[in-house]
């Protein structure tokens, strides 16, 4: 009962603030802004099998006479395109049409900003305890330390699934508002990681999307949390926990070449990969990713909890 009042307490103290709502707000926002104008370029193009076409031209030439200065998976990202583009004139299936479920799989690229507003949440909700000067108070009540340590963590979970749930349901219904409700069991094609064409419905490929992306979420909930534990600054603790998110997935792909790479823990969060496009870091499998994932977040929740229980709080 204690540990589920202090969760309670907390949530409070994340959804009274003006700012969290600003965060939803935007979220929202930025959902519409993509239905319009995903909508206003929304039209019948007879020739889109010609488009295709010269796509797949223009991408061969640039492997012909550029494949020995490109990345490699710039590479294997173009070859992929090449082969859904035949695969869609083979089966005439125009990519353009755009129904409501296929919003939601496209609007579920904003998850790199859904990242960032929940890395800011949690990594402002050890920290502001200190830059505040409230921690004081609060471990003068009867919970323990762990108790205070957990109760935070798991609201910033739940506030991390909030956030998904309103991606998510808003996405669908700015889709079904705009494309119309019909069509989630047309099929959504992709090319797999051995880089053969698959299919599946694309309501069963949008619940699979969002469910590796909340495995990525939980893992970068955790790396700001623990961050926010380390630093008594809320703002410096949010500064580093964006930094780190943006920086350590750029730093991946630049240094994607490397077979060391697969070590860091940015290469192994987003476990999509495995089924649709291929590992970015060649040598990678499943089993190694989430074996990677487990050490890391145990580690880093390990860390919050040392540097958290011995922190001295007189000079706070």
């Amino acid at each position: 009962m204690l540990l589920f009042n202090l969760i309670r307490n907390e949530n409070i103290k994340i959804y009274r603030r003006l700012r969290t709502w600003i965060l939803v707000g935007i979220i929202l926002l930025a959902t519409v802004l993509v239905a319009v104008v995903m909508h206003s370029r929304q039209q019948d193009t007879p020739n889109w099998k010609q488009t295709l076409i010269t796509q797949n031209q223009e991408m061969q030439q640039q492997l012909n006479h550029g494949a020995g200065h490109m990345p490699a998976a710039a590479l294997d990202g173009m070859k992929q395109s090449i082969q859904l583009n035949q695969y869609y004139i083979d089966h005439n299936i125009n990519p353009n049409h755009t129904t409501g479920w296929k919003f939601a799989v496209t609007a579920e690229n904003l998850s790199g900003l859904l990242m960032a507003f929940i890395v800011v949440i949690a990594g402002d909700i050890v920290a502001s305890e200190f830059s505040t000067g409230t921690i004081k108070m609060l471990l003068t009540q009867t919970a323990t330390r762990a108790q205070i340590l957990l109760s935070k963590y798991l609201a910033t979970l739940l506030f991390a699934l909030f956030m998904t749930a309103v991606l998510f349901v808003f996405s669908l219904l700015c889709g079904w508002i705009f494309f119309g409700f019909s069509e989630a069991g047309e099929p959504h094609i992709y090319a797999d990681a051995n880089g053969h064409i698959q299919h599946m419905s694309t309501a069963s490929y949008l619940l699979m999307q969002y469910g590796f992306l909340l495995i990525d979420i939980v893992i970068t909930a955790t790396i700001a949390f623990m961050i926010s534990a380390i630093f008594r600054s809320s703002t410096l603790a949010i500064t580093i926990s964006i930094l780190a998110y943006f920086v350590g997935n750029t730093l991946v792909t630049a240094l994607s070449s490397y077979s060391w790479v697969k070590y860091i823990l940015f290469a192994n969060t987003n476990l999509s990969q495995y089924v649709v496009g291929g590992p970015h870091i060649k040598g990678m499998t499943l089993g190694f990713s989430v074996t990677m994932l487990v050490i890391y977040f145990v580690v880093m929740n390990v860390l919050s909890w040392l540097i958290f229980m011995k922190r001295d709080v007189a000079y706070t």
